[in-house]
């Protein structure tokens, strides 16, 4: 009994330790060698639990070594959980050779599960990542169930049910450590966003208009100057860019103004199929410049509380972007449905696409993957479709396309 609690309490401390190690790591400044120094972590913690196994009556033994390839495959990789249960394999070929077909078989189905169940368990929340946990567990202890009642030693029930009782809490804790981490790291994401953003509206609020006055008379000078009959081509020209760089500049102090002051009092209940209808229309003849087709599929009768204006800024500006990342012409897919109390609007373009690091930057300040590009456009709108208690989800693949998906809360 003494030896079970003195290998029960190693495997459970082993196990506890991949959350801390996971914090530890995800919570520095410095991300260097941080996944390889996790994936060692799990891979060493797989190791302890199999080396040093709990040993019950009658020479049955345990451990807990489906807990690091359960943490593998959902927080590292599944190409890292494949792997990391292919060298288990291996381990117990060594180890207990004539347990490998059995062994085999188990982790094949488990394996098999993890893959069906890796979307729902990705998209879940605490509580449900933490029950499909047990529940992929729960079928591993029934086969050490059926390995006790082979064995025929009654008094194993009571180690098998301690056992899975504290392989359970240390599951169960991992993942929510894990998952906590997880949270800090976005809420500090959010907050430094917000900061950033507070800091750009009280620059806008404080320079735009002090900027848009000399700006205007400028531009007026220009145009004077523009119809003067004595320039030659080069002059013309000259003032022709001019005149268009002014243009830019002004499109960037709009900017800087709404988000120094967004409209918070307009919204109203807004036909969301006619609206959309609208700007794609809108649209075409510039899409037909750039040989780009505007494919919709977009149900009837989708209603929401929005301010028409805005939500026509956030459209435009995302239709636009994916035209302008289809130098080579392409299509868009506007697709707009209910599902359940939201409704779901996106925008599939086939154009150039983004790297995970592009993506992770996307919607900050002064970040544009165009060569002129602000940032400001998708900021505002980011900061709309949230004021309108919505979410933003963005999917791209270097070279294959950027899919923007809206959800906006009914009507």
């Amino acid at each position: 009994m003494v030896d079970f609690l003195k290998d029960l309490i190693l495997h459970f401390s082993v196990i506890m330790s991949l959350g801390f190690m996971y914090n530890f790591l995800h919570m520095q400044r410095r991300k260097v060698y941080q996944r390889q120094f996790f994936k060692l972590s799990v891979l060493t913690a797989m190791l302890v639990t199999m080396v040093f196994p709990i040993h019950f009556d009658g020479g049955i033994e345990f451990d807990l070594k489906l807990i690091p390839i359960f943490i593998a495959f959902f927080y590292v990789g599944r190409v890292d959980g494949f792997l990391l249960t292919v060298l288990m394999l291996v381990m117990e070929s060594l180890i207990h050779f004539d347990q490998l077909l059995a062994t085999a078989i188990n982790y094949s189905v488990v394996l098999v599960i993890f893959f069906a169940m890796e979307k729902i368990y990705r998209d879940g929340a605490i509580g449900k990542k933490v029950v499909l946990g047990l529940l992929v567990y729960t079928l591993t202890t029934a086969t050490r169930l059926v390995a006790i009642l082979n064995s025929g030693n009654p008094h194993n029930y009571h180690f098998l049910f301690v056992f899975s009782l504290v392989s359970i809490v240390a599951l169960s804790i991992t993942i929510y450590i894990i998952e906590i981490t997880k949270f800090q790291l976005r809420t500090m994401e959010e907050l430094t966003k917000a900061e950033k953003f507070s800091a750009i509206s009280q620059l806008a609020a404080s320079v735009a208009h002090e900027i848009r006055n000399p700006m205007t008379t400028i531009r007026g000078f220009m145009q004077v100057l523009q119809g003067e009959k004595n320039l030659d081509e080069h002059q013309q020209l000259f003032i022709s860019i001019s005149l268009q760089e002014l243009d830019r500049t002004q499109t960037i102090i709009d900017n800087f103004l709404s988000l120094a002051r967004p409209n918070t009092g307009g919204a109203s209940k807004l036909d969301l199929s006619q609206l959309l209808k609208e700007i794609i229309q809108f649209m075409r003849s510039y899409s037909h410049l750039s040989n780009t087709e505007l494919v919709e599929g977009i149900e009837k009768d989708l209603w929401i509380k929005a301010d028409s204006h805005e939500l026509r800024q956030v459209f435009i500006n995302i239709i636009k972007n994916g035209i302008e990342a289809m130098p080579g012409g392409g299509s868009i897919y506007i697709i707009a449905k209910a599902e359940k109390d939201l409704i779901k609007v996106q925008f599939r373009d086939e154009g150039i696409g983004m790297n995970k690091e592009q993506l992770g930057r996307l919607g900050n300040p002064y970040y544009s993957t165009k060569e002129k590009g602000t940032g400001l456009g998708l900021m505002i709108s980011y900061d709309i479709i949230h004021r309108m208690r919505g979410k933003i989800h963005v999917d791209s693949q270097k070279g294959k396309g950027t899919t923007f998906t809206i959800f906006l809360p009914c009507e």
